[in-house]
């Protein structure tokens, strides 16, 4: 499935616009760190002219907005804030390279939404001289600077044992909300093949998975 991602991490959202807050009048605050599964700008040679979640077909539709409704009808009106960081995965392990991302920590949320490591595959040759555990930990805290932060953090949306092991052990070792997405991809009905000429953009989350995935992190909620 990962030689499908051809979605490069490097050219998913412009530095200027890693980090955007939204509806700032409400409670709870939310953080959402992702990837282009949370945001990717739109990238016509790929064929994705959205500015939103990979291949959700509106944004109302990707994960992010599916789980702000969800919460809006328990909670009412919710503060949210989106951070791509697909560029971090590429660099885990240049811990300063965290710091293009200081307006997502100065959002201080309240509950923060780990949705991120699948772009960590192509760098996994730095593994063994750069053990991701200690790196993955590090961006967390990082992010969850509120000491009464909920912290969730979901597994890989495609099976890769090696980098989900990981996830699933630091969020243990902190005690964070682990929510496992795995299984997701062994369906195609949760990715959007054939919605899109382009291999690596249809195999993102179809609005099916997108919402799937947002009712699983909710559940955990």
């Amino acid at each position: 499935m990962y030689e499908k991602n051809t979605v490069k991490a490097t050219e998913q959202v412009k530095k200027d616009r890693f980090v955007e807050d939204f509806q700032k009048d409400g409670k709870p605050k939310v953080l959402f760190i992702g990837n282009s599964i949370t945001r990717h700008e739109p990238k016509p040679e790929i064929g994705w002219d959205n500015d939103w979640g990979m291949a959700a077909t509106c944004r109302e539709n990707d994960y992010v907005h599916v789980f702000v409704r969800l919460m809006e009808e328990k909670y009412g009106k919710v503060n949210y804030c989106v951070a791509n960081c697909g560029l971090w995965e590429l660099n885990y392990f240049n811990d300063e390279i965290i710091f293009d991302w200081q307006k997502a920590r100065n959002f201080n949320a309240d509950v923060v939404v780990i949705r991120i490591g699948e772009n960590i595959w192509n760098v996994r040759d730095s593994f063994k001289e750069y053990p991701l555990a200690s790196h993955f930990e590090k961006m967390i805290k990082y992010f969850a600077i509120n000491p009464n932060a909920r912290v969730i953090v979901t597994g890989l949306f495609w099976r890769c044992d090696e980098i989900e092991s990981v996830i699933k052990c630091v969020a243990k070792d902190n005690n964070y909300t682990f929510v496992c997405l795995k299984d997701l991809s062994d369906d195609c009905k949760n990715m959007a093949v054939g919605r899109y000429w382009h291999e690596g953009v249809s195999a993102h989350p179809s609005d099916e998975g997108m919402r799937k995935i947002a009712e699983r992190i909710y559940e955990k909620l």
